[in-house]
């Protein structure tokens, strides 16, 4: 039997989430191999020492200093097999402006932005999406429906001394659509529809199930499926993820999908978005875990 290591908690904002989707993964991995969860960086010595036990990791972080490849690279140091993305997809994937950058040379519809540093502000109108560069589980971002006050925004989400991005609002539904590989194939699972009763989906509505409706496979018809499915599937191939990402869309009141972010380490608590939409294509996560392992 395999023996594994989970890493995970990390010293960002999300911190508390990844101990928690650690939690999931483990759960998950248990019945399959021999599993010890160790939270860094407190545990980061206890690791080292005993890092020739184990024949796979599996980063389990959310935020920066984790999910923006940094504990990646530490590993391919280490000559340690780990599975998610490599380096070089977690890096862009954070970078919320590379991404959208890379995605409209792809031929992938986003909305228009702006990357902005403290004291910028930009040149379209409002209402403006303000978000940190690269935080994830929405944490920081901000409808600014006031160009006075776009500043303000931009001041907190680069508060940390990093960019802000600027985009421009779109109103309409929201949906997301998670991306596996398995046995050398790439292919979308079930639409989620998110159905936030806050003003879009952020961190509360996240992991609050009284303030969100999550449905999955989403209401719509079969061809607006397909047309997400393909686009994430797209997406996930252009940053040159591996194993699984999940990727965020707005459907406009035309039926236009706009592309807004990918994750490279999705959220994997026992009721978020990953484990649904597996559980909703009849798959076991933990035998996905394994087989990721292998590849």
């Amino acid at each position: 039997m395999k023996k594994v290591a989970i890493l995970t908690g990390g010293t960002s904002s999300e911190r508390e989430i990844a101990l928690q989707s650690a939690e999931t993964v483990k759960a998950a991995l248990e019945p399959h191999a021999r599993v010890v969860v160790f939270d860094f960086p407190e545990q980061m010595d206890e690791f080292l020492s005993r890092k020739a036990e184990f024949d796979s990791c599996v980063p389990v972080f959310h935020g920066k200093g984790g999910e923006d490849g940094t504990v990646q690279g530490f590993l391919e140091t280490l000559g340690m097999p780990y599975i998610f993305s490599g380096v070089a997809a977690h890096a862009v994937g954070m970078n919320k402006g590379l991404t959208k950058e890379l995605a409209k040379r792809a031929g992938i519809l986003t909305p228009e932005y702006h990357v902005a540093g403290r004291g910028e502000t930009h040149h379209f109108g409002c209402p403006v999406v303000v978000k940190p560069i690269g935080s994830g589980s929405s944490v920081g971002v901000r409808i600014v429906k006031e160009k006075e006050k776009v500043a303000e925004a931009v001041e907190e989400a680069t508060a940390d001394g990093g960019e802000a991005i600027i985009e421009q609002f779109v109103a309409g539904e929201e949906f997301t659509v998670a991306v596996i590989e398995e046995n050398g194939k790439t292919f979308a699972l079930p639409v989620i529809q998110i159905k936030s009763k806050n003003e879009f989906f952020d961190l509360e509505s996240k992991y609050d199930p009284a303030l969100c409706e999550e449905l999955c496979p989403a209401p719509i018809d079969e061809g607006l499926a397909r047309r997400l499915q393909t686009i994430a599937v797209r997406a996930h191939e252009v940053i040159k993820a591996r194993h699984v990402s999940r990727s965020d869309f707005i459907v406009d009141t035309s039926g236009e999908i706009w592309f807004l972010e990918i994750n490279t380490i999705p959220g994997m608590t026992e009721n978020s978005l990953l484990p649904k939409a597996i559980r909703a294509s009849d798959r076991d996560f933990g035998e996905l875990l394994m087989g990721w392992m292998e590849r």
